[in-house]
C-alpha cells in the first residue's frame, strides 16, 4: 500500500514509505541534510509534516509535493490548491 503525500504527510512516514525521497529532500533544501541523523529522523522527522518542513526549508509547499508525488509516481492533479 503506498502513502499517500500531501501536506499533512509526515517526513518520517514519507521516508519510511518511500526511502528514496531522503535524498530528493536533501536535494531540495540543504537543511533537510539532518533527516541522515538517526536521532532527528526518530524525533523531528515523526512528528514534522511536509508542510513545516517546507516552511523550514524555505520551499514552496506546492513545487515539493509535487516533487516528491512524481518521484514516487504518484498523480498530482488531486493536489489541493495551496497558498
Amino acid at each position: 500500500m503506498s502513502l499517500p503525500i500531501g501536506p499533512e504527510t509526515t517526513v518520517g512516514a514519507m521516508i519510511e514509505a518511500y526511502p528514496e525521497l531522503e535524498s530528493v529532500l536533501v536535494e531540495m533544501a540543504p537543511a533537510f541534510a539532518k533527516l541522515r541523523n538517526p536521532v532527528v529522523r526518530r524525533t523531528v522527522a515523526k512528528v514534522a509534516t511536509l508542510e513545516q518542513a517546507a516552511k523550514i526549508g524555505g520551499i514552496n509547499l506546492r513545487t515539493m509535493i509535487l516533487r516528491l508525488r512524481n518521484v514516487t509516481g504518484q498523480s498530482a492533479p488531486d493536489l489541493p490548491l495551496l497558498q
